[in-house]
């Protein structure tokens, strides 16, 4: 069974992501920690899959907590939750690595559903949280069947182009790190008069090996300024189209 961790000092607000979560994933398994302490022992007596952590806590903060968790159990995914600015706590994060950052709001927009799904996947879990009841390789875990998928965006009205970035590695994705076009192991694309892209039609260079790619997307002006990326992340596994049933060779 997945098991997911609560870090939040308000049990009002552990209450409404519990909720949100059991209802959404029935069969996972969900525990609490009011703060770094209880977290730790928790997490020590058994880690969890994953981690939803609150910035500000009682004692030591939400990153400082991930630096500690991180070190010793690099494989816990762990999701920063804040009210704040999360730009300014992605730059304070770098030495940190939390592997996702939410605004606490993206709670009621179905986001986290969506990130959760893909975790669950990538992890060999069902959608609901539990176990797989059959064994499959690992490329038959990263997705479905998938012949195309869309890329899409809310339009900038001040932008007069986009970029969409595309990386393996979140990391390359994190201030300090990301330095656009010339972002080493990065490929992107730029797109114009449009805001969606159909992978693989209209980007062949996007990567074919199964797994889960970062998607950033960036707003760019006339004169060559680009936004900071808007962050995606999914899972990716394309098929070629299925051989023809029927043929023959006849004389003519």
């Amino acid at each position: 069974m997945f098991k997911t961790m609560l870090v939040e000092d308000s049990h009002s607000f552990r209450q409404v992501v519990k909720f949100y979560l059991q209802s959404e994933f029935p069969s996972m398994s969900i525990i609490e920690a009011a703060d770094g302490v209880e977290a730790l022992k928790e997490i020590n007596a058994c880690p969890p899959n994953l981690i939803f952590m609150d910035f500000i806590l009682p004692g030591e903060n939400g990153l400082e907590l991930t630096r500690k968790i991180k070190a010793s159990h690099p494989n816990i995914m762990i999701i920063i939750f804040s009210s704040y600015d999360l730009q300014e706590i992605k730059r304070a994060a770098t030495q940190c690595k939390p592997d996702y950052f939410f605004n606490k709001g993206s709670i009621a927009t179905g986001e986290i559903a969506t990130l959760v799904k893909s975790i669950l996947s990538e992890k060999g879990y069902r959608a609901n949280g539990s176990m797989e009841a059959f064994q499959l390789t690992r490329s038959e875990k990263i997705a479905p069947c998938v012949l195309k998928r869309r890329i899409w965006w809310e339009s900038v009205p001040e932008a007069s182009s986009y970029r969409v970035y595309v990386s393996k590695d979140r990391t390359l994705f994190e201030p300090g790190h990301f330095l656009w076009e010339t972002t080493p192991g990065i490929v992107s694309k730029q797109v114009i008069g449009k805001t969606e892209l159909i992978i693989p039609d209209e980007w062949p260079e996007f990567p074919a090996e199964p797994g889960t790619y970062h998607i950033g997307i960036t707003s760019g002006d006339d004169v060559g300024n680009q936004s900071d990326p808007f962050l995606l992340s999914g899972l990716f596994k394309f098929f070629a189209p299925p051989a023809p049933l029927r043929g023959g060779i006849e004389k003519l």
